[in-house]
């Protein structure tokens, strides 16, 4: 271990029920509620807890992605039943009537919401005894959501399986939300209301994509997530670091490949906080002893910056604390040639070499322990 030699180390986070949507006086279009008898609740109760994968073939693909950060994949010659491609996947179980919400309009649903394998939900509108209310593509839910919703008619209700990638993300929200969850939605949608405004504004860039049009609004992006990273960094000084978690995944969520950068300057401004959100997250996930998340945090932190020294540091301590020395020992020497004076640094170097010292004493004294062993054995034969 060359690399670490001590020789030379110096170490000193009232709704109003009326539907404002005219609807064209035709009978055929009209909401025949016989035709629902059956409890929202008991809608869900058709599918038990059968797997995503065994739901999916039946299903419609209607929008994919690569199931990673949310990006957007046109492949024609996609099945419906390849599962490593992400998205939304949609049945409906009543049809609805009218016209599709568009963007900016406001949407009122109950919803019910499952992990996959689980009878009952983890979330749902009921429990706060009112519909969840929204204005589509205005980043006031997950993805997953809005993008659902916004295929609906109004009194339809239909049942959508979504990937990580449009919900939580890769490190869920602990400790409600696992790591990468897949979630099946059972949403009705009560009623839509239509913005009576047109929005210009030079700074919205508008982007189709599979049929979808979305509002990319960078400036508000950035401005709301700096908002959830400061309430995070309060709830971390407090102590209550599951919530500076949330609030920092949160940020995540809102702006990871979800902005569309224009120039080098807001390239910069974005990578900047996503690198932050990053480090917080680590340093959370550190204090908190989960320290396979802390190094998946520093992993992402490197790929944006690889000499990023906090992360060099964290991804050691986490790697030491999960008994990954070799790989500890890769980052540690890194952190310390960009600077070998960092006491931090420095005492971590220290308890490496120690935990190396300490995995090689075992190592040499299992031979003695098995020969000590078999040498008992034989005079007692």
């Amino acid at each position: 271990m060359q690399s670490l030699s001590l020789n030379n180390l110096n170490v000193e986070e009232k709704h109003s029920m009326n539907d404002n949507v005219e609807e064209e006086d035709d009978p055929s279009l009209r909401y025949n509620r016989s035709l629902h008898v059956e409890p929202f609740h008991r809608q869900r109760r058709i599918d038990g807890t059968l797997p995503f994968s065994e739901q999916i073939p039946t299903m419609n693909h209607i929008v994919v992605t690569n199931s990673y950060d949310g990006r957007y994949v046109i492949n024609d010659n996609l099945t419906g039943t390849d599962l490593n491609q992400g998205g939304i996947w949609k049945e409906i179980i009543h049809n609805g009537i009218g016209q599709k919400p568009t963007v900016t309009a406001s949407v009122r649903l109950h919803y019910y919401a499952y992990f996959e394998h689980r009878d009952e939900p983890f979330d749902t509108s009921f429990k706060r005894r009112r519909p969840l209310e929204f204005r589509l593509g205005k980043f006031e839910v997950l993805p997953g959501i809005d993008l659902a919703v916004s295929t609906m008619q109004r009194r339809e209700r239909a049942k959508f399986i979504i990937s990580s990638d449009l919900l939580y993300g890769e490190l869920g929200c602990a400790p409600h939300i696992p790591e990468s969850a897949w979630c099946l939605y059972v949403i009705e949608l009560l009623t839509t209301n239509e913005s009576s405004t047109v929005v210009h504004d030079d700074q919205l860039l508008i982007k189709t994509t599979i049929n979808k049009q979305q509002i990319d609004d960078f400036a508000k992006r950035i401005r709301l997530a700096q908002t959830l990273r400061n309430t995070g960094n309060e709830e971390y000084a407090n102590g209550q670091l599951d919530r500076a978690l949330r609030s920092y995944n949160k940020a995540r969520q809102l702006i990871h490949n979800k902005v569309t950068l224009i120039d080098g300057k807001q390239e910069e401004q974005y990578h900047q906080l996503l690198l932050k959100l990053h480090l917080n997250s680590a340093q959370c996930y550190l204090r908190l002893d989960n320290y396979e998340k802390c190094f998946r945090a520093c992993r992402d932190t490197l790929i944006i910056e690889p000499n990023n020294l906090k992360a060099l540091f964290r991804a050691s301590v986490s790697l030491r604390s999960l008994n990954q020395l070799d790989a500890a020992e890769k980052y540690i020497s890194k952190a310390l040639s960009i600077d070998p004076q960092n006491r931090d640094i420095l005492m971590e170097v220290i308890k490496l070499k120690e935990a190396l010292d300490s995995a090689m004493q075992a190592t040499i004294q299992k031979p003695d322990e098995l020969f000590t062993l078999k040498d008992s054995l034989s005079n007692n034969c």
